[in-house]
């Protein structure tokens, strides 16, 4: 199933927050809280490009899609 598109915008809101919580953190807070913030950040932003790859999958275990993608 993939991702509705309030959720896809509810996480691009989210990490346009982060992103400005990051900006003014660089200048002020500790090494740790940043580096909480990133990681954050990075699994919003991976979250889109893994929801299609595990439907990619699953489509390929369904028999619907060629496992090679240039073949």
């Amino acid at each position: 199933m993939a991702l509705s598109n309030q959720v896809k915008e509810s996480v691009h809101s989210a990490t346009e927050a982060l992103r400005d919580a990051m900006a003014f953190a660089a200048r002020a807070e500790r090494p740790a809280t940043i580096h909480t913030l990133a990681d954050i950040l990075m699994r919003l932003e991976s979250l889109e490009c893994m929801d299609n790859f595990i439907e990619r999958f699953e489509k390929q275990a369904e028999g619907k899609e060629s496992p090679f993608p240039f073949g």
